[in-house]
């Protein structure tokens, strides 16, 4: 049975949110992403630079489009791998089907390199998935795969204050030490070779951010689902799954948690980052993403 939240004449009705999906792309269900190649420079071979971005756009699967910004995360002077779609895409997705969007990029080239997205846009001015802490909950839910997770020490997922793209953020963040650059963030995933850590800030507080190793730890050639959740307070939660359907496992929180507010009134996007930790030509597959926000009803207020 549906929960009828927004159906009045039921006792679930609550009168507050409406449940808004402003992002949803899966590797099955859903066409190929179209990626902008145009910032590369072919004078003297293909040459990335740090901060390089890049316009994305996911078909849903009814046909409608969703942007997303890609920024890259270090220099590269060798070919990149343009996202595309890998392998024999089933009816159904196991945890171990090695198909998906590749995002491996420049992994292949050389260490230390990732890359930064944010569905919907990270464009100050957009507003198509913007999170105002104090109004709006929802979360962001995205699967990854790969056959080798010590090829990565990082594939992150969550909410950060919308601020311009720094390079910086990725390699501090996925070495679990160090001025992580943003002033306000939370982000859940695969951070630092083989675990499972959740990383924060608050407010600029300090020469350094939070690091908490959850004592989890990812499977090579399983999928890992992770999800970051936001209450109207503001309050951040993580929960994951592995080695079930992309998109649609049974989530659980991480054996050890770290709490997490932001402040009422920040503006936050949702926000995507690998770091690659060698030079492995290792895929790294992402096989479905969803943003959902929460939006008041007009004419209730927000508890």
């Amino acid at each position: 049975m549906r929960s009828d939240v927004l159906n009045k004449n039921s006792g679930q009705y609550d009168g507050k949110t409406r449940p808004t999906t402003i992002f949803q792309w899966n590797y099955i269900n859903c066409g190929s992403p179209m990626f902008s190649h145009g910032q590369l420079t072919y004078s003297s071979g293909p040459v990335v630079a740090s901060g390089h971005r890049y316009g994305m756009i996911f078909p849903g699967d009814t046909g409608e489009l969703y942007p997303a910004d890609l920024a890259t995360v270090g220099v590269t002077t060798g070919a990149i791998e343009t996202p595309k779609l890998e392998g024999t895409i089933p009816a159904v997705d196991l945890g171990s089907t090695a198909a998906g969007l590749n995002m491996q990029l420049d992994q292949d080239t050389a260490a230390d390199l990732g890359w930064e997205l944010c569905p919907g846009g990270a464009f100050l001015g957009n507003s198509s998935n913007k999170f105002l802490a104090g109004t709006h909950s929802g979360y962001i839910d995205v699967t990854f795969w790969t056959t080798e997770w010590t090829s990565f020490d990082g594939a992150s997922i969550g909410f950060r204050k919308a601020e311009n793209f720094n390079a910086g953020h990725a390699p501090i963040v996925a070495a679990g030490t160090g001025d992580p650059v943003y002033t306000d963030f939370a982000t859940f995933g695969l951070q630092e070779s083989d675990k499972v850590q959740i990383a924060t800030r608050l407010n600029d507080a300090g020469s350094s951010g939070t690091y908490t190793d959850t004592g989890d730890t990812p499977t090579d050639s399983d999928n890992q689902q992770l999800r970051v959740s936001l209450a109207t307070s503001g309050a951040v939660t993580y929960s994951h799954v592995k080695n079930e359907e992309a998109g649609a496992g049974t989530l659980a929180a991480p054996s050890t948690t770290a709490s997490y507010t932001f402040d009422s009134g920040d503006t936050l996007i949702p926000y995507i980052w690998i770091h690659g930790k060698d030079h492995a030509d290792s895929q790294i597959l992402i096989k479905d993403i969803r943003v959902v926000r929460h939006q008041p009803v007009a004419g209730h207020s927000v508890a």
